[in-house]
């Protein structure tokens, strides 16, 4: 049985179609992996910038919160003026680094575009911390004559770090905001330098 030439041509032209499909669904998945490729550099790129910005300000407060007595020991033999030092140490540090907080919660809103919502968390525990410790030293400069209660004025000289490692609850909320920040960014870090090796080594 001969084929005639009508249906040689419709079966051509049904397979350059089907050709034509093929090759635009290719070039569709092949965008749609570039892009994938992009977003993904671009989170891993956040992801490392923003987890140094957190390492950085964790740094910043432990340096911020180094006191300038030994914890513990009694202010009695201080004079006004030493203890008001004392006090504005914290204030005077953290202010030196006041663009690095900036800038990390201008990362916020990116961030979170990237990772959803629940990721701002770790910036709005940093920055409860960072404003804990200026406020605190803030009120103990208010009140040199020390009128404050003994509650009031340990809970503040916790906070600027007058306190023994074994209860500094501040440190502690300060390791637990690092650690949320890397379970976020590390695993994504990790897996772009794996694919980067991966590229170089094809």
């Amino acid at each position: 049985m001969s084929l005639s030439a009508d249906w040689v041509t419709a079966v051509g032209t049904a397979m350059a179609g089907l050709a034509t499909i093929i090759a635009a669904w290719a070039g569709i998945r092949g965008v749609d992996a570039w892009r994938a490729e992009i977003v993904g550099r671009r989170k891993a790129e956040l992801a490392e910038d923003v987890l140094a910005q957190f390492y950085r300000a964790r740094d910043v407060l432990i340096w911020a919160r180094l006191p300038d007595r030994p914890p513990g020991s009694a202010p009695q033999g201080e004079d006004r003026d030493r203890r008001h030092q004392s006090h504005a140490s914290p204030i005077e540090r953290l202010t030196q680094e006041s663009a690095l907080f900036s800038e990390l919660q201008a990362s916020r809103y990116r961030f979170m575009a990237y990772f959803g919502e629940s990721s701002s968390h770790p910036f709005e525990e940093m920055r409860a911390i960072h404003g804990e410790v200026m406020s605190s030293a803030e009120s103990l400069i208010r009140d040199p004559d020390q009128l404050a209660s003994d509650t009031e004025r340990d809970r503040w000289e916790d906070a600027i770090g007058w306190v023994d490692d074994a209860d500094d609850v501040l440190a502690r909320r300060l390791a637990e905001t690092i650690a949320a920040v890397e379970h976020i960014c590390r695993p994504l870090i990790a897996d772009q330098h794996y694919h980067r090796r991966r590229t170089m080594d094809a």
